[in-house]
């Protein structure tokens, strides 16, 4: 195995041991995978449009634009950093109200106001009041196991940011950026699509508490399943033939 997993595996062991330390249950379970995919997806949606920002100044600062076309420039990167902050701000957040209003009404958290998630709805600053008062203090370590799960996706696009305006010293970051991006799958929207994935994949769980509560199964088992979908690197099992196979093709057609 490569060295690369060992973070994986150790937040793999850090979520089981915080688990078992605490004696936490389902309910305990739920709310800190909800807190995580909050906080960890907002902080992955500011880093993107962060990143964004950070390039259109290293552009800006390398080309020959007039003050007035500079001034054009800088109003209309402004209006859209702050565009899609106010959008994703409301969708995101809102989807994640909505999302622990459905759990609260099946995992109920003791001294939590029984509204406090509807009333949050369409407003992140409560959303973020509500979480910061009522979860954080109770599941801020988990965040840690979380962070380091997803660390290749949160501050991804600054880092790709950083590395294109790093290549563009003394050529043109456009170009930079378009050599970077050729030959890539990942398009502008993946770095948005992140946190949502983990949502979705937070609700498919959601079926499996529900049949656990059900037939009332508390046991550190439910945590061990749960656990190795979220942060068990079971990438690093995953045969690519086609990966490998490519540069013997490769050194053959050559000799050919």
């Amino acid at each position: 195995m490569h060295w690369r997993i060992v973070p994986d595996l150790l937040a793999f062991a850090l979520g089981l041991g915080i688990t078992w330390l605490q004696g936490w249950t389902t309910t305990d379970l739920v709310w800190s995978l909800w807190l995580s995919s909050l906080v960890l997806g907002y902080l992955t949606i500011l880093s993107t449009i962060g990143a964004g920002i950070y390039f259109g100044a290293a552009a800006l600062s390398q080309g020959n634009l007039d003050p007035k076309e500079s001034l054009r420039a800088v109003l209309i990167g402004s209006a859209l950093a702050l565009a899609f902050l106010a959008f994703f701000s409301f969708h995101f957040c809102a989807f994640h109200a909505a999302h622990a209003g459905f759990l609260s009404s099946f995992f109920p958290l003791p001294g939590l106001p029984k509204n406090a998630f509807s009333n949050a709805f369409m407003n992140p600053v409560l959303l973020w009041k509500t979480a910061i008062q009522h979860l954080l203090p109770t599941y801020s370590v988990f965040l840690l196991a979380t962070a380091i799960a997803e660390r290749k996706y949160i501050f991804a696009s600054l880092i790709s940011a950083a590395r294109v305006v790093r290549q563009g010293i003394g050529a043109s970051l456009v170009e930079s950026f378009k050599q970077s991006a050729s030959g890539q799958k990942k398009s502008l929207a993946d770095p948005f699509a992140r946190p949502y994935v983990n949502v979705i994949r937070m609700h498919l769980l959601i079926f499996f508490f529900f049949f656990c509560h059900a037939l009332k199964i508390e046991s550190f088992l439910v945590f061990v399943v749960v656990y190795s979908v979220y942060f068990f690197p079971w990438h690093a099992f995953r045969s690519e033939p086609s990966q490998e196979r490519t540069p013997a093709g490769a050194v053959a057609r050559t000799g050919d």
